[in-house]
């Protein structure tokens, strides 16, 4: 059948026909045009002929499978329908991608036909993590791995960081590969040298080369040592499979960022709090790039970001976002206009130390990340509209909050109440026991 043209109709094996609209484009797996079905317009992914090399029935099978049992969450732009087959060609439906969301690549590169895309605040560019985590998390947990992580997946809204993830026809479950190995840059060591065939360890490789361009911009392991005068497929297997070095491995600085062109990486390498930096530093040293340590799961990368997206605020001095991190004493150094803001009291929870700011917004997740919730809010820092230098926590909650007072006295702190931040104040924000946070 070969390419489709405008008004063309297809048997969709669920029923009825869907009519090709328009073309999007094309890629190396297939071409993309909009069709409309049952009244609704979709995106249709047609595959070229010949590019499953032989395994046409067990691709079809596993697109039929994955539209049976579902999306794992809505940031996937999840197959809906298949097609019946054509001489051997097929294609299926997603929804269309709405207006307002850049593909990831934008936010790394701009030229004169295409801007670079921009976060609108460092709490946008963590939302959009958090949103990818958990998209992965969830598609892990449910039995799958994506096998192809990579640029051209992601499309995310710089406003708000929410995120829609496509391509996931390469989805399989557990111990099934379908021939995708995955893309260069993105790809894991052992799938670049051949030894493995991608899995959700893989999938937790190329997860971590997503957050740090995300945060960083750059790639992780392009410095000196791995930018030769010409990339040759050599070069390529050792910079990215059998010897990749970070850029800020702790152990050898043969790969530091180049002078002059990596200004965004050490830029923003400065900027992070300490920990974030920490967790990329062992996500790509030796031992875990080469599977010698186990990589980090998903949920670590959640409690890494909802800390990073909790501790954003505004500085007092200037206006701008910064973040509200300790670093060995209570002022804290605006990144934007270097002032110190002066921090007179923190809330632990649990191991977690966070400064307490105007602003200061504290997820479910940071309280008992067991309940598996990262979007709800429990409680805020907010200003007393008598005196501004006075700070109070409400119950952003639907559950009545027990306060435990330095005297040992306990009172009941109902929704959107709030109570005064005071040192010694123990606050249990679900009403249980092991749900508390201390003010200091």
């Amino acid at each position: 059948m070969g390419n489709l043209k405008v008004h063309d109709k297809l048997d969709i094996q669920a029923g009825g026909q869907a009519e090709v609209l328009d073309e999007f484009g094309s890629g190396g797996q297939g071409t993309v045009y909009k069709v409309s079905y049952n009244g609704k317009t979709y995106a249709l992914k047609w595959y070229h002929p010949g590019v499953f090399k032989g395994k046409e029935n067990d691709f079809y099978k596993n697109l039929e499978n994955n539209i049976s049992n579902g999306a794992p969450t809505d940031a996937f732009l999840w197959p809906k329908a298949i097609t019946k087959v054509y001489n051997d060609q097929f294609g299926y439906l997603m929804d269309m991608r709405p207006s307002g969301y850049e593909e990831l690549t934008n936010f790394f590169v701009g030229g004169r036909k295409q801007k670079q895309a921009r976060f609108k605040s460092f709490y946008a560019l963590c939302t959009a993590a958090i949103n990818i985590i958990e998209a992965f998390r969830a598609l892990h947990n449910n039995g799958y791995s994506y096998q192809d992580i990579n640029n051209g997946n992601f499309f995310i809204n710089p406003e708000n960081g929410d995120v829609l993830i496509c391509d996931n026809d390469n989805v399989s479950p557990f111990g099934t590969n379908l021939g995708i190995m995955g893309k260069q840059r993105w790809m894991a060591p052992e799938i670049v040298m051949g030894k493995n065939d991608p899995d959700k360890n893989s999938d937790r490789f190329s997860l971590a080369v997503v957050l740090f361009r995300l945060l960083f911009i750059n790639h992780p392991l392009e410095g000196r040592y791995s930018t030769p005068p010409c990339m040759t497929k050599e070069a390529e297997q050792k910079y990215y499979g059998s010897a990749p070095i970070f850029v800020y491995d702790p152990s050898t600085s043969e790969n530091r960022p180049i002078p002059g062109t990596d200004h965004n990486l050490k830029l923003f390498w400065n900027v992070y709090p300490d920990y974030v930096k920490e967790a990329f530093i062992r996500a790509f040293s030796h031992d875990v790039m080469m599977k010698q340590k186990p990589r980090i799961l998903e949920k670590e990368w959640l409690d890494i970001f909802i800390r990073l997206r909790t501790e954003i605020g505004r500085c007092p001095h200037c206006g701008q976002e910064t973040f509200y991190t300790f670093r060995g004493s209570h002022d804290i150094p605006c990144m934007e206009c270097s002032k110190k803001i002066s921090i007179a009291n923190a809330l632990q929870i649990k191991n977690q130390i966070l400064p307490i700011f105007p602003g200061l917004k504290i997820s479910l997740w940071t309280v008992d990340s067991s309940l598996e919730d990262i979007r709800t809010q429990v409680a805020e820092v907010v200003k007393n509209p008598k005196d501004p230098k006075l700070l109070g926590f409400r119950n952003l909650s639907q559950r009545t909050w027990s306060v435990n007072l330095p005297d040992g006295s306990q009172r009941p702190l109902p929704p959107q109440q709030v109570v005064p931040v005071r040192a010694g104040f123990e606050i249990h924000f679900l009403g249980g026991t092991n749900d508390s946070g201390i003010i200091k």
